[in-house]
């Protein structure tokens, strides 16, 4: 036999490897159809959470909308939108609203550090959005490429992300100086339709709070406007006046004002009627002359007597042979001669007895502010009044419009005069709407926001403590008034009352902190205190400023009329990671101007993903 080696061997050898090759080749496959699937479901499932995510966010953002649509109706919508818009694998993912979109409230879980959802649609402040490639979803399952070799050619892909309104605490900074009742003082007259009128008229001490009172005053019917507010004496007589007060209103043509000019005599018939005579002050034509003539005493006490304030007790006497309806006055009242005057024809300090009190005021503490009133305001004495200034016609002229203009010039605060707290003086009213509005948008929405007030003039005061009393913080702003404390704009200190409150005990550390910055005009009391200085004032406000920026506060700022410090308000907002508002024009544009710049911030939330 010849050393061949047997054939079969090496063909057995032979098939055993391509067995093995074709085992091993459809392992490998089957690794490289799950490497490949694999790697697909994990970008699908990326893209699913890229959707659930922005479609939450857009849902979230949506709840705090103070529109026509309702929040839940419009979040619905917005989610679905936003899905469509996020595709999965090039497909536009489609939402089940009914089990896809879910509402509820987030509370924070102080245990575990984080918020807990749990589903409402009780004043929802979070949303819940599922996206689906399920079998059972309108989006159909997700298909696999080469795991069908394996018998799998389908999976289930779910993601889902919770949103919330990251609940705010928000310190409203207030500006209460003196200037917010300047739209309704007649300096304005020429540049806005003032509303001096409304003001007059919510002031207490009308005719009409005594119906008894209409029979003294038949000129007037109780559907008279110009006998709505309060007057005094002779000013009863003349009424208002003139309405409206505009561009083309002139003081010398106002039959609601009397002219009683120093140095000359008056020569007014409807006044002298009503000094003389029974059915009015009845003095005598003796004591009348005198009221009326230049040399008849010290001219304020002469217009407090024409003017019915007080009464003057002359002293003159003419004797029995004078009729008795020509006795005077003080005589026919039967006022003993020695408390009368000295019958010297001048209306002397010692001879008056003051008649009309202003409000609940003391008939003294009255007769200051009349004296007041006519000398230092009404007269050229130095320095002039802002009135004066606006239209030299108004000097001398004394009426119910010169002398509500006195007080909310010279007597603005709430100690002087409580009465302003419930007029409408501008634009302090439209501040008490637009933030009464603000406040009503969030009780209605039932946010988990927390709000307190903070109010500035020359002193700048912590008013209410952050509270979710929402429709209190209204309350309390609408009983202010403009010079409510005093008189000047310290801005800086507002801002740093807001801060004490928004980093102290009642602010919470997992809420965003938020300043509404509202002001008229110029920031102008400096850090230490000084009054007056523009420079000093804005520097203040800017360095309270960068230390609420680096304590993580946001500040929005909004601005009234056009004497406003636009660019203040504008850099503060820009430093402050906020925006800047402005409204001016008439009352009434920037009435509805600031009604709706308020109902935007009241949706100028933070939406961020809890889960």
């Amino acid at each position: 036999m010849s050393g061949t080696r047997p054939r079969h061997r090496s063909t057995r050898r032979r098939g055993i490897v391509a067995v093995k090759v074709a085992l091993l080749s459809i392992v490998l496959l089957g690794f490289t159809a799950l490497a490949v699937d694999m790697g697909a479901i994990y970008d699908a499932k990326a893209e699913l959470q890229r959707t659930a995510d922005a479609a939450a966010l857009a849902a979230g953002t949506a709840l705090a909308a103070t529109g026509e649509t309702p929040a839940m109706q419009l979040a619905t919508a917005r989610a679905s939108e936003y899905a469509a818009n996020n595709t999965v694998w090039r497909q536009q993912m489609q939402l089940d609203p009914a089990t896809d979109i879910t509402f509820g409230r987030a509370t924070f879980n102080s245990a575990t550090g984080v918020y807990d959802f749990t589903p409402t649609t009780d004043l929802p402040d979070a949303v819940q959005v599922r996206v689906r490639k399920t079998a059972d979803s309108p989006n159909g399952a997700f298909g696999l490429y080469f795991a069908s070799v394996l018998g799998i050619d389908r999976v289930d892909l779910t993601a889902t992300a919770t949103a919330m309104m990251v609940p705010r605490d928000i310190a409203i900074v207030t500006d209460l100086s003196n200037s917010h009742n300047d739209d309704s003082e007649l300096k304005n007259y020429q540049s806005t339709q003032i509303n001096l009128h409304g003001v007059w008229d919510a002031f207490p001490g009308g005719i009409d709070d005594s119906p008894s009172q209409w029979a003294d005053y038949p000129q007037y019917s109780p559907n008279d406007p110009q006998a709505a507010g309060p007057a005094w004496g002779y000013m009863k007589e003349m009424g208002y006046g003139a309405n409206p007060i505009d561009g083309g209103y002139d003081p010398t043509l106002d039959d609601g004002l009397v002219y009683l000019p120093s140095a000359t005599n008056w020569n007014n018939a409807s006044l002298d009627a009503y000094l003389g005579g029974f059915a009015d002050l009845g003095y005598n034509v003796h004591e009348r002359d005198v009221v009326r003539s230049k040399y008849g005493g010290s001219w304020k006490y002469r217009v407090a007597v024409a003017l019915g304030l007080a009464r003057w007790d002359s002293g003159i006497i003419y004797g029995d042979e004078v009729p008795q309806d020509e006795h005077g006055l003080w005589e026919r009242l039967s006022v003993p001669p020695e408390e009368s005057g000295d019958g010297d024809l001048r209306v002397d300090a010692d001879e008056l007895v003051w008649q009309e009190r202003i409000g609940n005021r003391s008939l003294e503490e009255s007769k200051a502010i009349w004296l007041d009133y006519i000398q230092a305001y009404m007269s050229t004495s130095p320095p002039p009044s802002e009135m004066e200034t606006a239209n030299s016609d108004f000097l001398y002229r004394f009426g119910v419009k010169t002398f509500m203009n006195y007080l909310m010039e010279e007597r603005a605060s709430h100690a002087q005069t409580p009465e302003f707290a419930e007029a409408p003086a501008q634009p302090m009213q439209a501040v008490k709407e637009s933030v009464q509005h603000l406040v009503e948008l969030l009780d209605n929405l039932g946010v988990n926001d927390q709000v307190s007030l903070e109010v500035y003039g020359t002193t700048a005061v912590h008013e209410m403590d952050l509270t979710q009393d929402f429709l209190s913080i209204g309350a309390r702003l609408n009983a202010m008034q403009a010079g409510y404390y005093d008189n000047w704009t310290n801005m800086g200190g507002g801002i740093v009352r807001a801060i004490e409150e928004l980093t102290g005990e009642r602010s919470r550390s997992a809420a965003r902190k938020v300043i509404f910055l509202l002001t008229d005009g110029y920031a102008n009391v400096s850090a230490d205190g000084t009054t007056g200085n523009l420079a000093g004032g804005r520097a203040y406000a800017l360095q309270e400023v960068d230390t609420a920026v680096g304590l993580g506060i946001r500040i929005f700022t909004v601005s009234v009329g056009s004497y406003s410090d636009t660019q203040l308000m504008a850099q503060i907002a820009e430093t402050g990671a906020g925006q800047h508002f402005h409204a001016e024009g008439s009352i009434d544009q920037y009435s509805d101007q600031l009604e709706a710049i308020f109902e935007a911030l009241s949706g100028r939330r933070t939406v961020e993903l809890i889960q």
